[in-house]
């Protein structure tokens, strides 16, 4: 595995992964690697002759969790592993994307200027990189929507794959949020995927009322003692539009606090 830092350098590796007749596989990730995200990188090994995986760290991380990360990769036979500093792919500059009507709902409602930067800087990724396919996990469903749409919208070649999200035993799904909670959170957070599991359960039983499956999402976290709700939403796959009833694709998703911790999950609909 080729460890790379500059743009100069990745434009180096991936020249010569080209070079050998490989389409490549491209995985964003950031922070703490955890086994959602390796699931994204063993899905690119199956399927790309080159996978390349990029890393924006904490800049205060230590170097541990630098060397854990690699080994990580290595082991999932990453070919391309691309560290860059954090001015390197910050969307701080003048040229920004912005996917009207999507980047504000939502994870934008509550994290102002979030899915602005996700989208930014996953763009400029993508022209560093050239891939044939990105890889994104299902657990982030407004970021796929966004990408998705920016794709179409602005003609990048680039095949979106998404998979689907990997859970624990008790339904929490992976996720470096989650990896941070105590036992008693960690109960607590339970109450997420109770939550849009029954959504689930209502729609395949043939319930269509949006305001309905909301209501079945609010009791099952307003169970919980230690949750609080940001939101939850029942919405249209493809606007992230708020639905009355259910006609089509819809995502249910919430963002609940546990404690200090800020956690969501999500479930397709039809």
């Amino acid at each position: 595995m080729e460890v790379v830092r500059g743009v100069d350098q990745l434009r180096d590796a991936i020249l010569e992964l080209r070079k050998a007749g490989h389409a490549i596989g491209f995985i964003p990730t950031t922070g703490l690697v955890h086994s959602g995200q390796l699931s994204l990188v063993r899905r690119s090994r199956e399927s790309d002759g080159g996978v390349v995986v990029s890393n924006q760290a904490d800049p205060t991380g230590a170097a541990a969790e630098e060397d854990r990360l690699l080994a990580l990769l290595e082991k999932e036979g990453v070919d391309v592993a691309f560290l860059p500093s954090h001015q390197t792919v910050d969307p701080l500059h003048v040229t920004r994307v912005t996917v009207d009507g999507l980047t504000g709902r939502l994870e934008g409602a509550s994290r102002p200027g979030y899915l602005d930067e996700v989208a930014t800087t996953t763009m400029r990724l993508l022209h560093l990189v050239g891939p044939a396919r990105l890889y994104l996990g299902q657990k982030d469903a407004q970021r796929v929507v966004v990408v998705r749409r920016m794709l179409r919208d602005l003609f990048v070649n680039v095949e979106l794959v998404v998979c689907p999200v990997i859970r624990d035993p008790d339904g929490l799904a992976v996720s470096a949020a989650n990896m941070g909670l105590s036992i008693e959170e960690r109960h607590a957070a339970t109450c997420l995927y109770a939550a849009i599991a029954a959504a689930e359960a209502s729609h395949e039983a043939g319930e269509r009322s949006a305001e309905v499956l909301r209501a079945r999402m609010n009791e099952h976290i307003g169970a919980e003692s230690l949750a609080r709700v940001d939101y939850v939403s029942v919405a249209d796959a493809v606007t992230l539009a708020e639905v009355s009833r259910l006609d089509g694709p819809a995502l249910a998703m919430t963002a609940v606090w546990i404690g200090r911790s800020r956690l969501t999950d999500n479930v397709p609909l039809g």
